[in-house]
């Protein structure tokens, strides 16, 4: 049997790589090699590095006569994957055709009861259940034996086989398939502090999250318990990254690399005692790390530190967003970045729900707190997305944010949300307390006095894909909010104000 896995022409729609670099899905990689090591025929095609168009992914369809076609699926590219089931089907509808990723996980019923192209969604962790499922499908066997999957029966109705246990050894998974894809077409470089373009590589060693951000799918998309690679598996991972692709740069993708101290104290010993010449960047929860810890990963090659705030209010923070810390302990992580050198990453996101104006001004003011405690402060921001199957869904359509019968598949529904599909993809944004002149108040009054300047293809592209009155309405505001604090600042640079 001949698998052919996808990632959609648009990719993951990530804003940091806008600029021609990306990093491979590890997802369809993981999928590619446990098909591979058992005997099935594999084609992965990364249409967004390939720069395939509609037409050049029907070519390659009809090209590998594959009996199954699956497509990895996120929020924001959730269209394109929904079109790649319909370019299959219209190649050979013989074709099973298979989404997962984490919107299936999220949206299943949804997609299933509107997507008439796709046969099957594969539920959650995908490694067992597509093993099981070519085997049914050799087989000719009933598809209600697979567990972890949606499908149709003889009648048309959707069938869910109920959720599949975790996979709680993640040592007994092969290594990604990288070598099924064209590496080098990743432009995949981190620019470090030392002024050295390195080439990177990404890595996940660990799934799950324990925690209950009221906005994070991962719980939803992985689970609650936390599992994680042995650190020696994660040693073998690096040092096959570096021997066989030149790694100089790890982007650990985990959500929480510190979620056990005493692995990660491991892991950076293991970097440590092998004299491994890396740079690393990965994601903390700050109320899990002290300074020994950190000063350790500095040592073993960390360059960047991100971690969530969320909020400078503390009731929104800790209250809304649920991240039970004191933004005294923010403040102190980042006091340890600039006395060990690294570059901490503090996310930072507008319009949380029932956040006030004089609330989400504090964000703005802690932000700057946060640059004058250490200069090299990388700070992410973004208006709050809403994604289905997370408490903020919940609320979103308690509110009327979301329309009751809202529906992730059906692209016309977005022209019922307020969406930057441009700058954020095609996800609906959450407009709670504040409007829409407050929010872009926000946003510029931040980038106006930030080294990340708002770009001017960035501007233009926001134009130029502009799809409903409500997007127009959103771009005029932000523009006419622009505006002021440039002008502003030009009036600060000539000492007039």
């Amino acid at each position: 049997m001949k698998f052919q896995l996808f990632v959609p022409p648009k990719g993951y729609v990530a804003q940091r790589w806008s600029e021609g670099s990306s990093m491979p899905a590890l997802g369809i990689l993981y999928l590619a090699a446990v098909l591979e090591k058992k005997g099935v025929e594999v084609d992965v095609v990364p249409a967004d590095i390939l720069g395939y168009d509609w037409e050049k992914i029907a070519k390659r369809i009809e090209s590998f006569k594959p009996e199954i076609v699956g497509v990895t699926t996120t929020t924001e590219n959730r269209f394109d994957s929904f079109k790649l089931m319909k370019t299959a089907k219209k190649v050979n509808p013989n074709i099973v055709t298979v989404l997962g990723g984490p919107h299936i996980s999220m949206a299943k019923e949804d997609t299933i009861n509107h997507i008439k192209e796709v046969d099957i969604l594969c539920i959650g962790e995908g490694e067992k259940t597509i093993i099981d499922l070519v085997s049914a499908l050799e087989n000719n066997d009933s598809l209600s034996k697979v567990r972890g999957i949606y499908f149709r029966n003889d009648k048309g109705e959707a069938v869910f086989t109920g959720h599949r246990k975790i996979i709680t050894n993640l040592n007994t998974l092969p290594f990604p398939a990288r070598h099924l894809i064209e590496m080098e077409k990743y432009n995949f470089y981190i620019t470090t502090r030392d002024g050295k373009r390195r080439k990177a590589q990404n890595i996940i060693t660990s799934r799950g999250c324990p925690f209950n951000c009221y906005f994070c799918s991962t719980p939803v998309n992985w689970g609650r318990k936390m599992r994680g690679n042995s650190p020696e598996r994660v040693l073998e991972e690096i040092e096959h990254l570096m021997d066989r692709y030149g790694a100089e740069y790890i982007w650990f993708y985990d959500d929480t690399l510190n979620y056990n101290p005493t692995r990660l104290h491991k892991i950076m010993d293991m970097i440590i005692d092998r004299q491994l010449d890396i740079k690393f960047t990965c994601e903390l929860r700050i109320d899990l790390v002290d300074k020994p810890l950190l000063e350790k990963m500095k040592q073993a090659g960390l360059e960047l530190g991100s971690f969530g705030i969320e909020a400078g209010n503390s009731r929104v923070r800790q209250d809304v967003v649920r991240k039970k810390f004191d933004i005294d302990l923010a403040f102190q992580f980042l006091k340890w970045s600039k006395e060990i050198d690294f570059i901490p990453g503090p996310f930072f996101i507008f319009s949380h729900d029932t956040e006030t104006w004089e609330e989400a001004q504090e964000t703005v003011e802690i932000m700057k707190k946060v640059k004058a405690i250490n200069p090299l402060t990388d700070i992410s921001t973004a208006i709050l997305h809403v994604y289905p199957g997370t408490n903020l869904e919940t609320i979103a359509k308690r509110k009327g944010i979301l329309p009751a019968d809202f529906s992730w598949a059906k692209k016309d529904d977005m022209k019922r949300v307020y969406a930057l599909p441009a700058a954020q993809g095609m996800v609906p944004l959450f407009k709670d307390k504040l409007n829409w002149w407050q929010i872009a108040d926000l946003v510029m009054s931040w980038s106006s006095t930030s080294e990340k300047k708002i770009s001017k293809s960035k501007i233009r592209n926001s134009i130029v894909n502009l799809k409903s009155v409500k997007e127009l309405l959103i771009n005029f505001i932000f523009f006419i909010v622009l505006l002021k604090y440039r002008v502003k600042n030009i009036f600060k640079k000539l000492g007039l104000l």
